[in-house]
């Protein structure tokens, strides 16, 4: 169970960066204040990007050392390579919809990319036992 405590605490960092993309927005057009924390924002998205980007890669590679699925693999290193595009990016879309809206669905794929993680690996590990009953019972 220990191995799956990277995907889960990978799911709960894009979890709360989703949510932040959300108040953004909701601050953006509600009090019309975002813009003044511009510098904040930015910290704050580099610094979450410096967290997850290196607890999602250990936890995705892990998961694909153990399982070997790349249906796994693909589509969690795509949403990082999309994560930290959307942070180079983030000048030229600052402000906007699309990048809260961008970001969000980012932290889906990756939220979706480490449960499956999770379940693959738990699968792979009942294939296993399922393997070494059987190798160990006498026939």
């Amino acid at each position: 169970m220990q191995r799956f405590r990277l995907d889960q605490m990978a799911i709960i960092l894009s979890s709360l960066c989703m949510i932040h993309c959300i108040a953004s927005v909701v601050g953006l057009f509600a009090i019309g204040l975002l813009s003044a924390f511009g510098r904040m924002e930015e910290a704050f998205h580099m610094a979450m990007l410096a967290i997850i980007v290196p607890v999602s890669v250990v936890a995705i590679v892990a998961g694909y050392r153990r399982h070997r699925r790349l249906p796994v693999l693909v589509p969690g290193v795509l949403a990082l390579v999309a994560l930290s595009l959307l942070t180079v990016f983030e000048e030229r879309l600052h402000g906007s919809l699309w990048e809260p809206l961008l970001t969000s669905l980012v932290g889906i794929c990756l939220v979706i990319t480490h449960v499956a993680n999770i379940r693959t690996c738990k699968d792979c590990d009942v294939s296993h036992d399922e393997v070494s009953n059987e190798e160990s019972s006498p026939a």
